[in-house]
């Protein structure tokens, strides 16, 4: 029962992070190209977790929420936590399928990476600033703060492809984290 909660409150952020994001390309897109590319990887269709293996070794933990449903698809994170890297890799697959074969569907780089590792394709990197992000990305973005949860954020999210990136800040708008979702 408990850990059908817990992959019921899952799934329920997942979906409020898409949607928030699907709702947000609608009012106020992103211009340009969308951005696919962080900490070295690119986000596509056919991003699987061997080579990510490839490039940054085993992870240091896993957390599964295997759906016993064939209708639902399970959830697999991959967490690097290491000297000068806190990755977190999410996968999605169906039910009774092994996650190697899964879709990557989010790859967030949080504090603590090197600025070498959490950077993005067009080089936004942890550590610069909101007017960095400006002058690599433009003016369309949403900013999110609710001082009571501890969140402050900016989301750009593409029409085109639906691509969203997120750079967590801190009380000084530096970047202290990335996320990019892939489409759904």
């Amino acid at each position: 029962m408990k850990r059908q909660a817990v992959i019921l409150v899952i799934a329920l952020i997942l979906c409020a992070t898409a949607a928030r994001a699907e709702h947000l390309a609608d009012k106020l897109p992103a211009t340009g190209r969308p951005e696919t590319k962080l900490a070295g990887i690119r986000l596509t269709d056919h991003t699987r977790l061997a080579s990510i293996i490839r490039l940054y070794g085993k992870p240091t933990f896993i957390k599964s929420w295997a759906s016993t449903d064939p209708h639902f698809w399970g959830s697999y994170e991959y967490y690097w936590k290491r000297a000068r890297m806190n990755l977190h890799i999410v996968i999605e697959c169906p039910a009774n399928e092994l996650p190697e074969k899964g879709v990557v569907t989010m790859i967030e780089a949080n504090a603590g990476t090197s600025r070498k590792i959490a950077i993005t394709g067009r080089g936004l990197r942890i550590g610069q600033s909101l007017r960095d992000l400006e002058r690599l990305y433009g003016h369309r973005y949403h900013v999110r703060y609710i001082p009571s949860r501890k969140i402050h954020d900016v989301a750009l999210a593409w029409r085109q492809k639906e691509y969203t990136l997120v750079a967590t800040l801190d009380r000084h708008n530096r970047i202290t984290g990335l996320s990019l979702v892939a489409p759904e």
